[in-house]
């Protein structure tokens, strides 16, 4: 018994080169999502440093201004505002005193562009006091 079959043939060359394609074109688009997300988890971290920083500003108005070197944030002094920290735009929005003029809402948001200039943001919320943790 003699097999007739010699080789490859051309079609099937063809099917190999098309699987190997498709498998090359999904691994480099997988390559450029995974680029992207840790491009977003590293500039989110940074924005959250920043966010966080701007937070510990109001936060320092507990410090006795006698034994501190840091600026003392008083809390009729706390209101909206923006900054910006390197390639991020910090800004604060600070409501009207509530509950017997002793409590205010902070909303701060910490924003880049990303590699495709689309506007990426972080947003933090917190409450501050008029009253002391450190105060008799």
């Amino acid at each position: 018994m003699t097999s007739k079959q010699q080789g490859i043939s051309l079609i099937e060359v063809l099917m190999t080169f098309l699987l190997i394609g498709v498998g090359a074109l999904g691994l480099i688009k997988w390559q450029a999502y995974m680029e992207r997300e840790a491009d977003y988890a590293i500039n989110s971290i940074n924005a959250l440093r920043v966010a966080e920083n701007q937070l510990e500003r109001f936060h320092t108005r507990g410090a006795s201004g006698a034994l501190s070197t840091i600026p003392i944030v008083h809390f009729d002094s706390i209101a909206t505002g923006s900054n910006t920290v390197g390639a991020y735009r910090v800004r604060w929005n600070v409501s009207a005193p509530t509950v017997s003029a002793s409590l205010k809402t902070i909303v701060i948001t910490s924003s880049w562009q990303d590699r495709m200039g689309r506007t990426k943001s972080i947003q933090l919320e917190t409450k501050i006091t008029r009253y002391s943790e450190f105060d008799e």
